[in-house]
């Protein structure tokens, strides 16, 4: 009897200590919400945005905390991409706070990052992703539709003339006047961007400058000099810029050959690419 009592308390403690064991483990084992499942509450879904407002707050988003059965900090990160994005490359803004805003200013920069058009309606979608410490376990958000109309923020002021032209050793005008009508560049529409491609000749030098008759206010130049042969940054250059003459000519790439230049005045870079 009491050999049939010993094991009878035996079957009880192991299995006691098999449940505790199940009970702790099953603590500690996170599980990330169901994607989708989740809502980002965006306070508006139609914004005008204005660059008087820039430092106001243009939209909102609010979201519950994600359940993911532990007790654990979370990371929520905000992901903005174009309407036709599949969200492999998006605009990240980062936090551990249940909500997150966006001034006119910086949504402002993320719409004209993705091409939308200056005073035009274009779309983005928003998605939030939540995770454990290092990125474990994404989990994401309901996808919402933003509806966006961008104001233009330019680096510099367009040329007055709405002209640019490519003048220097590097093209065949060689810093002489008047500027030939193949070396101006064009105007994408909508957009604070010109462009143009042809030939340059290797390890010379070139600038943009706005009127083929001479050197006008304001021509552009490299901010500095020996600038990576792929672009960099540009700045005013000429008598009635603030200072005055200052930056470098542009270095062509060592190689002679067909080039698209283009020159963004909304981000202040020009860019040479190979053709």
């Amino acid at each position: 009897m009491k050999n049939i009592l010993k094991i009878f308390i035996g079957i009880l403690l192991t299995s006691s200590l098999f449940n505790s064991c199940t009970d702790s483990e099953s603590t500690y084992v996170a599980i990330p919400p169901i994607d989708g499942e989740l809502l980002i509450n965006p306070t508006a879904t139609t914004i005008i945005l204005s660059k008087a407002n820039k430092d106001q707050t243009a939209i909102g988003f609010s979201w519950n905390v994600s359940d993911y059965g532990v007790n654990t900090p979370l990371q929520y990160t905000l992901e903005i991409d174009a309407e036709n994005g599949d969200f492999s490359d998006p605009e990240t803004e980062v936090t551990e706070n249940t909500t997150l805003s966006l001034t006119h200013a910086k949504l402002n920069a993320i719409a004209l990052s993705m091409d939308l058009n200056t005073n035009v309606e274009g779309k983005i979608k928003v998605r939030l992703k939540t995770s454990l410490n290092y990125g474990a376990l994404p989990s994401y958000s309901k996808i919402e539709s933003i509806t966006v109309t961008p104001y233009e923020d330019l680096f510099f002021p367009l040329p007055l003339s709405g002209e640019l032209y490519l003048q220097g050793d590097a093209v065949p005008s060689n810093w002489g006047y008047p500027v030939p009508a193949n070396q101006k560049l064009t105007k994408i529409p909508n957009k604070a961007i010109f462009t143009i491609t042809r030939e340059l000749i290797g390890n010379r030098n070139f600038a943009f400058i706005s009127s083929n008759m001479g050197w006008g206010n304001p021509a552009y130049v490299g901010l500095v000099a020996n600038q990576p042969a792929t672009g960099g940054s540009f700045t005013e250059n000429g008598s009635n810029t603030n200072p005055p003459w200052i930056g470098s000519p542009i270095k062509s790439p060592p190689i002679t050959g067909i080039y698209e230049i283009t020159i963004d005045f909304v981000t202040g870079k020009y860019t040479v690419t190979p053709q």
